[in-house]
């Protein structure tokens, strides 16, 4: 700018202060009046200079306000407040005589509340000379400029994206956490409660939030339940505090209690939503008052500090508090093992043992499950009753062992090997089963070696009647017990030589009638296959006195008639004379078995079946009844199924 335009507008200013030279009769309040009038002038003209020169200027300049300004008050804010204030000649701050009108300090005094006053009469806001929430937001949106992020496109064009300032509004309300357990467990993290929050209008910056933790009687303190409290954007911790009498806000004494969480800048954007979740870790072990009653935790709508883009700085939510549900406070969590039999618990069955060394049989299988928390055992009991029902001592059960699968856990002799009774102890073994899943373990009994001539003929019996007991640690260090003391085991009968039975099929159909009565006539058919072990085996034949028992079921009181009976092997060979079938050691014959009957009356009409209820056998070839073993054990299995018939 020349010079020559510098001069002429001093030269103005100068022709001015000519014109009002005092008039001899004015008043002091006239030529006052006359002073103020030229310093205008002045100013404007110094105003004008200074832009045409390139000082001065506000292009490129920004002021915000964050912050109430009031009559008082010294920062620089207070200038940056001043300063904008002279830019309007209608707003200027007057000078009260110590220089030209216009000038900037720190200080908030009487003249920059006036000049606040004919600010917010020009813009229509309540004339209080307090620079609060509205006139911020009005000064912010004159000169405030707008934030611009420049981002670079392909090529040498350059676009922006502009936040323009906006007053906002932030809305709560509640939104369910993932894990809603009301009961916790010392020394874990849950989550305490959550809350929706929208933002409207602008984007919204939370600045700080506030937390209530409630207990239902007055007799226990935050800080004795929890040990952190936390917020978090999804998994993004926000903010972290452990609580304290130092930092709560105690509303009630050893009840009510408030915690704030403050610098947290998170920002919601405009039109979006965020959740909010307050995490709680939980004392390890609490006192006896933090766990008889309950607690809440509450995320409250009023004590929230959060500003909008116009820089508006806000203290309450739209919406309601979000509090959690009833929450009780427990020691430290412990595993719950439950234990059960395994669906394919073996049946009662022979047990070949050996002359020459030990044999091992599974004599129970079992279930233990284990929820909540993580499980290693490493010890554990056993019981067992043996029946010695020929020769006292002639069989031995010398050891009971643990196993998993085909691992071997654990072993170890019973506490006595000539009592009825006796139990195991296992120790010193490792057993972690994970929370949420089930291990199938089972109990395998060592037989000791027997005589070469041990023929108990059914006598000798063993079976498992207190089931497993495990002990072991949780993942808390708490003490566990899966106990399956209720459990047995089926009985179990020890032999040099004896046959398997294992069901082939089974039918029961009704076959015709005696009479007009449809369905009164059944023909039942049952075939198992006996496999020999130890040694040939030797069954009777139809013949034979000794005969095979198949027993009809029906109704209680039911009245029936068997016309037929009939018993054959095939794949074994017959004796005639001894009036036997021969299995061979190790080979398997197919026997089968049928028989008709009528049911005699209508009310006998019912469900029937028919079962194996006997099956005789011997190691040798003999016609002696005695030579035989009844067996009615271990052949449970080898039945029809039931069929409704009608009777005559």
């Amino acid at each position: 700018m020349s010079k020559k335009i510098i001069t002429s507008l001093l030269a103005g200013v100068f022709a001015f202060s000519m014109i009002i030279a005092p008039v001899s009769g004015q008043t002091v309040e006239e030529l006052q009046t006359q002073i103020q009038q030229l310093l205008a002038v002045i100013a404007q003209l110094q105003q004008q200079v200074a832009t045409l020169s390139g000082q001065g200027s506000t292009s490129g300049v920004t002021y915000c306000f964050s912050t109430d300004l009031y009559k008082g008050l010294t920062s620089n804010d207070v200038k940056d407040l001043q300063k904008v204030l002279n830019m309007d000649p209608a707003t200027r701050v007057a000078s009260s005589g110590a220089g030209a009108p216009g000038y900037e300090t720190t200080y908030f005094g009487a003249l920059t509340e006036a000049a606040v006053k004919k600010f917010q009469a020009k813009y229509g806001i309540s004339t209080t000379g307090y620079v609060g929430p509205l006139t911020r937001a009005k000064l912010n949106e004159l000169y405030c400029t707008p934030v611009t992020t420049p981002t670079t496109s392909v090529g040498e064009t350059t676009t922006t994206t502009t936040v323009v300032p906006a007053y906002g509004t932030l809305s709560i309300q509640t939104h369910p956490v993932s894990n809603a357990q009301t009961t916790l467990y010392g020394g874990q993290e849950y989550e305490l409660v959550a809350a929706q929050f929208k933002a409207t209008g602008s984007d919204i910056t939370v600045k700080k939030a506030a937390v209530t933790i409630k207990h239902s009687a007055n007799d226990a303190f935050p800080w004795q339940a929890f040990t952190k409290l936390a917020l978090y954007d999804g998994s993004t911790k926000l903010a972290e505090i452990v609580p304290s009498q130092t930092n709560a806000i105690e509303k009630e004494f050893a009840k009510d209690y408030t915690f704030n969480f403050s610098g947290l800048n998170w920002v919601i954007p405009n039109n979006t939503t965020k959740v909010l979740t307050v995490k709680g870790t939980t004392v390890i072990n609490p006192v006896a008052n933090a766990i008889s009653g309950t607690w809440t935790a509450t995320i409250e709508a009023d004590q929230l500090v959060y500003t909008d883009t116009a820089g508006v700085n806000y203290s309450s939510a739209s919406g309601s508090d979000v509090a959690s549900q009833n929450l009780t406070l427990a020691s430290t969590q412990t595993a719950n093992v439950t234990v059960s039999l395994a669906t394919d618990n073996p049946k009662s069955s022979n047990v070949i043992v050996s002359s020459s060394g030990t044999t091992r049989a599974e004599v129970l299988k079992f279930n233990v499950e284990v929820k909540d928390m993580n499980a290693t055992f490493n010890s554990g009991k056993v019981g067992i009753t043996k029946t010695d029902g020929g020769t006292t001592g002639d069989f031995d059960v010398t050891a009971a062992e643990l196993w998993d699968g085909s691992t071997l856990l654990a072993s170890a002799a019973p506490s006595s090997t000539s009592a009825t009774t006796a139990d195991i102890n296992w120790s010193n073994f490792s057993l972690p089963i994970a929370a949420g899943t089930t291990k199938t373990l089972s109990v395998k009994l060592v037989f000791s070696a027997v005589a070469s001539n041990y023929a108990p003929a059914g006598a000798d019996k063993v079976q498992v009647t207190t089931g497993p007991v495990l002990s072991g640690i949780d993942g808390n260090s708490n003490v566990v017990t899966a106990d399956g003391a209720t459990l047995q085991s089926e009985v179990f009968y020890p032999f040099l030589k004896a046959p398997v039975f294992a069901l082939s099929g089974a039918t029961l159909t009704a076959s015709g009638s005696t009479s007009s009565t449809v369905s009164d006539q059944g023909t039942a058919k049952i075939i198992f296959n006996v496999t020999a072990l130890g040694g040939d085996i030797y069954l009777p034949t139809i013949s034979n006195s000794t005969s095979i028992d198949a027993t009809l079921y029906g109704p209680t009181g039911a009245s029936t008639t068997i016309h037929g009976f009939a018993w054959t092997c095939s794949n074994a060979t017959e004796d005639t004379t001894n009036k036997v079938y021969r299995i061979s050691s190790g080979a398997t014959a197919t026997c089968n078995v049928e028989m008709v009957f009528t049911v005699d009356n209508v009310g006998s009409a019912g469900f029937y079946e028919v079962r194996m209820t006997s099956i005789p056998w011997a190691t040798i070839a003999t016609t002696t009844a005695s030579a035989f073993t009844g067996q009615t054990w271990g052949i449970d299995t080898l039945k029809t199924g039931l069929t409704y018939l009608s009777g005559n």
